[in-house]
């Protein structure tokens, strides 16, 4: 035990990684690796404060229907709980959601603490893809990416995408992108791969070669360079014997690539006890009862997980805590680097040329019209 008087400040630099400050006068450090873990007794009271470095950023909100529960308000004050300084909700083939988390995520300041911070809103999307909309065979299989936004400009290119993706891209009731629409808008994206329900895992699952996956994970690294991923799913293996097989192929060619890993275990619920509410939501969606033998019951955990749990998980794996720690710290990276946002009292309402006759009554509604 020693004697200290710690003053604790969370900075968004990575440089200066992340710190705490809080009052305490009895202070314990215990290094483990390369985490700290600091161990504060004030009035029989234990807080423990991780330092670690981890922001996930694979998260779906009820905004993806009726895969995932939680809107993106109670999201953010979960994520305040956990003390993380930013999150990304990457929801089905949508932004509908977008307002709601930003709106959260500035609201998560505390006006009566000047050292507090906001946690910071990362905008991402899951969408299907298929190669080439104009082709057949494999070419045609529709298939799971998740994209990132960089900066604000990302908006009105994934409203773009989105849009193609329900016009053009909108066949047998499926919205989906292309290779090439993708390399069209790739400016001010980032995307990753490779979880349970990514295409590397489907192509997996149908026993594809995996010269194949080499070779369309070629053609979207050819697309966004160092801006693509490849994701650990941190899940136990020994429940999940297709996360098992498609981390070790993930893990191998990121190996091969020389891909950056990142890791994280696809939310879908805000706390452990909510795992049967997303079963019945499930249920819903699919038709079945809860008492049918065929429903989906998902042996995983797939709630809000801290960094500690995260990197227990993957240790459980036999994953070096050093091979862990790197990939953390990619996440932690990756969420510094993208800054999108979104401008907030703007009109909405179109400014076209209109006739002379209707001109009065045209500005005077266009005056009115809605605002965030």
């Amino acid at each position: 035990m020693f004697l200290y008087t710690v003053y604790v400040l969370y900075e968004e630099s990575i440089q200066e990684k992340i710190f705490v400050r809080i009052l305490v006068m009895f202070v314990w450090i215990e290094k483990k690796t390369e985490i700290f873990t600091i161990k504060l007794l004030w009035n029989n009271i234990y807080f423990w404060i991780d330092t670690l470095m981890y922001i996930p950023l694979h998260w779906h909100s009820t905004f993806s229907f009726l895969e995932a529960l939680g809107q993106p308000k109670d999201i953010v004050k979960r994520a305040k709980e956990l003390w993380f300084t930013a999150i990304a909700i990457t929801d089905y083939n949508g932004m509908f959601w977008v307002p709601s988390l930003f709106l959260a995520s500035k609201d998560s300041k505390n006006p009566e603490d000047e050292s507090d911070k906001w946690v910071k809103a990362i905008f991402g999307l899951e969408i299907w893809f298929v190669m080439d909309l104009k082709s057949s065979g494999i070419w045609k299989n529709i298939w799971n990416l998740c994209l990132l936004a960089e900066t604000d400009q990302w908006y009105h290119n994934m409203m773009e995408l989105i849009a193609y993706a329900n016009q053009t891209g909108f066949t047998n009731w499926t919205q989906k992108l292309d290779l090439n629409v993708l390399k069209e808008k790739s400016e001010w994206i980032r995307v990753f791969t490779g979880w349970e329900m990514s295409w590397i895992s489907k192509m997996l699952s149908a026993w594809e070669s995996e010269a194949k996956i080499r070779e369309i994970y070629d053609m979207l690294r050819e697309i966004f360079g160092e801006k693509c991923y490849l994701e650990i799913t941190a899940q136990d293996e020994t429940l999940l014997p297709i996360t098992k097989k498609v981390n070790k192929f993930i893990y191998n060619l990121a190996k091969q690539t020389n891909t950056k890993l990142i890791v994280d275990n696809e939310y879908r619920y805000l706390k452990e006890k909510d795992k049967e509410a997303w079963e019945i939501a499930l249920s819903i969606k699919d038709w079945t009862k809860m008492y049918d033998a065929n429903r989906r019951q998902p042996a995983g955990k797939y709630h809000i997980m801290d960094g500690e749990e995260v990197r227990e998980i993957c240790l459980k794996n036999w994953y070096s805590a050093e091979e862990v720690d790197e990939w953390m710290e990619n996440n932690w990276a990756i969420a510094e680097e993208l800054n999108a946002s979104m401008l907030l009292n703007q009109k909405l309402f179109p400014k076209y040329k209109t006739p002379e006759h209707i001109q009065e009554y045209y500005d005077k509604y266009w005056a009115t019209s809605i605002e965030y």
